[in-house]
């Protein structure tokens, strides 16, 4: 799991999710584009997103590593003041993230 700065971009190497500074200090994120949030916060989405991509259709499954993964999940959605479920259904929404093209073309 690797996020990196393109300029004003957090970008994520297994998401199409994405995070935008806004203003000094303050992102928008694309799977919570209605408020900012911090770069803690940015960061912790953007992990929630890796997570979700990498586990895909095996998070519904029960089983106790899966119980450990929700966990993780758990402990990043607090971070955005999210519950674990909430915060895996905005990721699998998918209305917001962009391709690099995209993203120099809207910026």
């Amino acid at each position: 799991m690797t996020i990196h700065r393109e300029g004003q971009w957090l970008i994520a190497t297994r998401t199409e999710h994405v995070a935008f500074e806004y203003e000094q200090g303050m992102w928008k994120l694309s799977l919570l584009p209605q408020q900012l949030v911090t770069v803690p916060q940015a960061l912790a989405g953007l992990a929630i997103a890796e997570i979700v991509d990498q586990w895909g259709p095996l998070l519904w499954e029960d089983n106790p590593n899966v119980d450990m993964v929700w966990r993780l999940i758990a402990m990043h959605a607090e971070t955005l003041r999210l519950d674990a479920l909430d915060a895996v259904l905005r990721v699998l929404q998918l209305e917001w993230p962009m391709t690099a093209a995209e993203r120099e073309a809207w910026s």
